[in-house]
């Protein structure tokens, strides 16, 4: 059976589903689990997910790790679960599934008749990637969540019975390969707690399988040969690492880990370091009582075994690669089959290098009309002006600076205008308050990839703020981040105002921007568009008197008092 049966279809119908939305659905078969997600892809072809559904199937359990054959029990928990599976994307109306398998079908020996088994129950055809199509998969899903294309980085997706490493740049593979590395093939056969506290020798021994199947690669030298800026894991076995990790601070097993205030913590982002990792290691392999350490880390009690070896794992990656601190991607393989089968599906696919501005985008789009989209991006713009036309005053009036918490980098200056380009999205939901309703949205989402919680906290908030009552550092919201983030919450969200007044009408009466440092205030300059029916300017009063009601605003951040001008007026407002 032909494993892109649904792909060739579309391909041949690309031109007739052309501005139209459609559904598709990936099937990762892995070691451990069966993962399925349902995306909707809209007409640009990016993609949101819809549904999702895993089962804990097992297969490398068993025979397999001994005999090297799919046992009968396993595979009659495969095929439940591709039923199940399939009744889901029928559900969804699918147009397109596409199924992968991993190492355990890979490497089996009656991996032919699993393969057919599966593809008889499921209705379509099962891809068995190798380890290199697997690695270049997974990073390409992460490069749909994560802006690191112009990044040198180094991926880790540590599986069941394999860890496949990836060293990628501007969107390309450098370098690939899959190490019979994973948390089921060295938890089965090694680790047996004794009154639930693993044996020194157990775990010395595992971390010996771990080097000599390093030391029988050429990874090390490909890492000393190409080097990587960051590194980033991804799929089950790190993410619940790493949960771990953000659930020890919880509950203070820090353990000699870097220490945070407790208000800060929901906005770390997803990453964690070597100190971090070590102490959850060490916990991991110390706890007596099963039960307990699973309900506090969040773990089924019969995966903690698979998961300290999947742990020790890491942590022996890390010492060896040199890694200090990973970056933990939401998106892997699953999403890289799906960007992958949009590659050749869809003519207008493009994987974006900024793939967090695309998101904005194309949240926005799910909430904006065309005309809207266009006057917020002109909004945005007349923002970015104000901004870099008061920062070009920075020399002359360095202490008004300081107080307001400017000068921003280029980070805060995108997140003003994500905030921006999503701060009246609101509206769907009600006209009255629709600025708290954006709060709620960009707060609540699953849609903006590559910012952190603290970013996606600040653009929330810059939406929240941009009209009624103005920030201050006793509100609740705004008094758990830290110190300097809350003077560019508030400093931006005065620029903000001033720039969202301009646009008062939607349609971009005023062209440009730009911030004179008079003796005692600042003077705003505004150029009005030209009118192409008649001609000539435009009239801006409006605009201008929208932003001189929020002017007190801008004048308590900056300490100067604020007037408006009009390009060819002699008259100062």
């Amino acid at each position: 059976m032909d494993a892109l049966n649904n792909i060739t279809s579309a391909n041949r119908s690309k031109d007739s589903t052309a501005g139209t939305e459609k559904m598709l659905a990936a099937v990762d078969m892995g070691t451990n689990t069966f993962h399925m997600i349902v995306v909707k892809v809209g007409p640009n072809g990016r993609f949101r997910k819809v549904d999702s559904h895993k089962e804990y199937v097992r297969l490398g359990s068993g025979t397999l790790s001994t005999s090297g054959i799919i046992a009968i029990e396993a595979e009659q928990r495969a095929l439940n679960a591709m039923r199940r599976f399939r009744q889901l994307a029928e559900f969804r109306q699918t147009e397109m599934m596409r199924i992968v398998a991993t190492s355990a079908v890979r490497e089996a020996k009656n991996s032919g008749k699993f393969v057919k088994k599966v593809e008889e129950v499921a209705g379509v055809g099962v891809e068995v990637l190798s380890g290199k199509d697997e690695a270049r998969l997974i990073y390409l899903g992460i490069l749909q969540a994560l802006p690191v294309y112009n990044k040198a980085v180094m991926t880790v997706d540590i599986g069941g019975g394999s860890t496949e490493f990836v060293f990628g740049y501007c969107g390309e593979v450098v370098y690939a390969t899959s190490l019979k590395l994973g948390h089921i093939r060295l938890g089965e056969p090694i680790l047996r707690s004794k009154d639930g506290e693993l044996l020194v020798g157990q775990i010395e021994e595992l971390k010996r399988q771990i080097r000599a199947t390093f030391t029988n690669s050429d990874l090390v030298e490909k890492v000393r040969e190409i080097g990587f800026e960051m590194a980033i894991g991804s799929s089950g076995t790190i993410d619940l690492i790493h949960q771990a990790i953000r659930k020890g601070h919880a509950v203070e097993l820090r353990d000699g880990c870097e220490s945070m205030p407790v208000s800060f913590q929901a906005f770390r982002g997803c990453e964690f370091t070597r100190v971090e990792l070590n102490a959850i290691v060490k916990m991991l392999c110390r706890i007596k009582n099963k039960e307990e350490c699973a309900k506090l880390l969040g773990f089924t009690e019969r995966s903690i075994d698979s998961i300290a070896s999947g742990a020790i794992l890491l942590q022996e990656i890390f010492d060896i690669l040199g890694i200090d601190k990973m970056t933990v991607s939401p998106y892997a393989l699953r999403e890289g089959v799906i960007a992958d089968t949009l590659v050749k599906t869809c003519d207008d696919y493009r994987s974006d290098p900024n793939i967090r501005w695309s998101s904005v985008i194309s949240f926005a789009r799910r909430f904006n009309n065309k005309k809207r989209m266009e006057s917020d991006m002109h909004s945005a713009q007349l923002a970015k002006e104000l901004l870099e036309g008061l920062q070009r005053c920075k020399e002359d009036d360095q202490d008004s600076f300081s107080v307001a918490g400017l000068p921003v980098d280029e980070n805060y200056i995108n997140l003003m205008e994500a905030a921006i380009m999503l701060h009246n999205i609101g509206m769907f939901i009600n006209h009255k308050g629709y600025h708290k309703h954006s709060y709620y949205l960009i707060k609540n989402n699953e849609h903006l990839h590559g910012y952190s919680p603290m970013e996606i906290e600040v653009i929330a908030l810059l939406a929240r703020y941009h009209r009624k009552k103005f920030p201050r550092y006793r509100h609740d919201c705004l008094s758990k981040l830290p110190q300097e983030v809350q003077k560019k919450v508030v400093a931006l969200s005065a620029i903000i105002r001033i720039a969202v007044a301009f646009e008062r009408r939607n349609f971009s009466a005023i062209e440009h921007v730009d911030v004179k440092n008079a003796k005692e205030k600042y003077i705003i300059v505004v150029t009005p568009s030209v009118d192409p029916l008649i001609g000539s300017s435009r009239d801006v009063s409006l605009e201008v008197w929208a932003a001189e009601s929020e002017s007190k605003h801008f004048e308590e951040v900056f300490q100067r008092k604020m007037s408006i001008a009009v390009a060819g007026n002699t008259a100062t407002n």
